[in-house]
């Protein structure tokens, strides 16, 4: 993942901030390093958890810090998500060719079961995420 996310800064010419903590703490701790910033460019999808009710365009909830929250991809579906990637050859995480669907931590990630086949030496295999056929399963593999 490391090496993923050093060669996406170098390729786009990426500043990135790296906080700890819940994404409501790194909103915080982005909001008074960089006052000026109005708005977040996210990635959720409508099938994210707490994600029904986002709009393309909504200012984040009571409590958080105050941003516009930027969701391009809020109507896109898993598959939509990597025929995009897989037609422009976009480049993404290698973790997604051995079989993980959906990442979150070291703690709560794993393979997807969904994904798991053997071969015929009998050795467990896993497919690449772009091969599961029900989008539902996609988060199978999170804890």
């Amino acid at each position: 993942m490391e090496r993923f996310i050093q060669d996406t800064i170098k390729r786009y010419d990426l500043q990135i901030y790296t906080v700890q903590g819940s994404i409501r703490e790194a909103l915080g701790d982005l909001q008074s390093q960089h006052p000026q910033l109005q708005a977040v460019l996210m990635g959720t999808r409508n099938t994210d958890p707490y994600s029904r009710s986002l709009t393309p365009l909504c200012p984040t909830d009571p409590g958080w810090p105050k941003y516009m929250r930027v969701n391009p991809l809020l109507d896109w579906s898993y598959h939509d998500i990597w025929e995009f990637l897989r037609t422009l050859y976009v480049p993404y995480c290698i973790l997604y060719d051995k079989g993980y669907t959906s990442l979150g931590s070291t703690d709560n990630t794993s393979k997807n079961p969904a994904l798991r086949f053997v071969d015929e030496r009998g050795v467990v295999k896993y497919r690449p995420a772009y091969k599961l056929e029900k989008e539902e399963d996609e988060r199978n593999s999170r804890k």
